[in-house]
């Protein structure tokens, strides 16, 4: 695995995630979005509010600084290290 080409956000909290070279990993975020810096997703319209910035997937700022620290980003180095414990 290494770039990420394309993200699905799912309405489960789940993100579906492909890489070049037709790798993809299907990523549950539900734990993650209960802890900082990920909680302003908790919101669904935000969750799916995206877009690929320098290999990590970027969340739109929400304007509320007491629930995220922005910028919010989930690298490759991030889904994988999650995924090892």
């Amino acid at each position: 695995m290494s770039r990420i080409i394309k993200v699905t956000a799912n309405d489960d909290y789940t993100l579906l995630v492909e890489f070049e070279g037709n790798n993809k990993v299907f990523f549950d975020m539900k734990q993650l979005i209960q802890t900082m810096p990920y909680y302003s997703l908790n919101d669904l319209e935000n969750f799916k509010d995206f877009f690929l910035e320098e290999g990590a997937i970027r969340w739109k700022d929400v304007g509320r600084p007491d629930l995220s620290m922005s910028p919010v980003r989930l690298t490759v180095d991030d889904i994988l290290f999650t995924i090892r414990e």
